[in-house]
């Protein structure tokens, strides 16, 4: 009886812990995607559809460019803190520091220009677009979810965040220049990276943390980026496409990929739960958790179908400030596309990193895109903002399925030799 009642207590104690930091994380999270969807309809009645549009698309390229700043630290580096002790932490986070502020300039310059050259008739709106999404890449997140510290996260790096859109979106109601909007959010960006390096670095600085060579750095990086940047011109190259083949559809497309953003990366709490939940240093019990992961996950992705698809059209109609209005067929097609984004970032991200398979992220992203891009350009083209998004679909699932085969295959390696070594005993 006693025994039990500990185990409930600490059972208790545990899903409490894991509980606060759910909701830690979520609350940063939500933050971040309601002072950012604030900022929409705010830039479409001070500029317009096309001023939006020119916007989203520099956002979009710019997504990229923040793949590329980050350099692959969001797949490897929650699980890497995890394990390390806080000097070893540290030394990780000086490494990451450095790599990116050196990476932040010219990549930010070269996106800058595709931003400039895909949307000509409003170039420095696109510019300013890529650059404020750009400089995400220099964000700590990783580290705060490695060191399981939600709070410090939301104060550091969240809330000035937060402030920056805010700012942005209450000088567009009182008639700033629509450019106003992205230099806030870049600025909010800029004020959280350093406060962030402040606070995990400065009160250490006394400490000797040999730092590796970058060019060593990005080679031990490169699988990390390879699935990231993958998945972010799968996530972005629609919409470019989108721009040049179909322009008149371009804004409601543009309205439904911001809002499908905005919701796969309010769910980032829960994909970090599961990167902190599967990986363990036996590998018999990390498959056990991947497999109860992806189990629960497929549960929670159909019931978030339902929820989107419910909350969706009345979301899209305050967004799109009564000028865009999105197909209900296109609402059901980017539900679709949430879930199953969402469930496929706990094949890749929670399972495929705890195995040491993102190589095989890298590949099944290379898949998708095979497969989803030329559908979209096809769909856009026949069945406008619907086919699009239904290419986009069908890419997704087939690199979802790619990922999910090597899962299978790497948990029926883990039994077969548990199973060899319980026979020798």
């Amino acid at each position: 009886m006693g025994g039990s009642t500990t185990e409930r207590g600490g059972l208790g104690r545990s899903v409490a812990r894991h509980g606060g930091r759910l909701f830690g994380f979520g609350l940063s999270v939500l933050l971040l995607a309601v002072a950012s969807l604030l900022l929409i309809p705010a830039i479409i009645v001070s500029g317009g559809q096309t001023a939006w549009g020119s916007i989203a698309v520099g956002q979009s390229i710019g997504a990229v460019g923040a793949v590329l700043v980050y350099f692959g630290w969001g797949h490897t580096g929650p699980a890497r803190i995890a394990r390390v002790d806080r000097a070893e932490g540290r030394r990780e986070f000086a490494e990451s520091v450095k790599t990116r502020i050196v990476l932040m300039a010219p990549v930010g310059a070269a996106a800058s220009v595709v931003a400039a050259l895909v949307a000509p008739d409003h170039p420095w709106l696109a510019v300013a677009g890529c650059l404020s999404a750009s400089a995400i890449g220099l964000t700590s997140d990783w580290y705060f979810v490695g060191r399981r510290q939600p709070y410090a996260y939301l104060i550091v790096e969240t809330l000035p965040r937060v402030a920056g859109t805010l700012a942005g979106v209450l000088l567009l109601n009182v008639g700033a220049p629509v450019i106003v909007g992205p230099l806030c959010v870049l600025a909010g960006m800029a004020v959280a990276a350093v406060a962030s390096a402040a606070v995990v670095l400065l009160p250490r600085r006394d400490e000797r943390l040999p730092l590796r060579p970058i060019g060593l750095i990005l080679r031990t990086q490169r699988h990390g980026v390879a699935s990231g940047i993958g998945s972010a011109v799968y996530a972005t190259a629609p919409l470019v496409l989108v721009t040049v083949v179909a322009p008149g559809i371009q804004p409601v497309y543009a309205l439904l990929d911001k809002l499908q953003r905005q919701l796969s990366v309010a769910l980032g709490p829960v994909v970090a739960i599961v990167q902190g939940y599967v990986p363990r240093t036996d590998p018999r019990e990390t498959v056990r958790r991947a497999r109860t992961a992806l189990l629960g996950g497929a549960v929670f992705c159909a019931v978030l179908f339902v929820g989107v698809l419910v909350v969706g059209p009345m979301l899209l109609r305050w967004l799109g400030a009564g000028e865009v209005q999105p197909p209900f067929g296109a609402v059901i097609v980017m539900s679709a596309y949430v879930a199953i984004n969402v469930w496929e970032s706990f094949l890749a991200r929670g399972v495929l990193a705890s195995y040491d398979q993102l190589a095989a992220v890298a590949r099944g992203t290379l898949v998708g895109s095979v497969v989803g891009l030329p559908l979209v350009v096809a769909g856009a083209l026949v069945a406008g903002v619907v086919g699009a998004l239904g290419g986009l679909v069908i890419g997704l699932i087939a690199r979802t399925v790619y990922e999910g085969v090597y899962v299978w295959r790497h948990g029926r390696k883990v039994r077969g030799t548990a199973d060899r070594e319980g026979e020798r005993r």
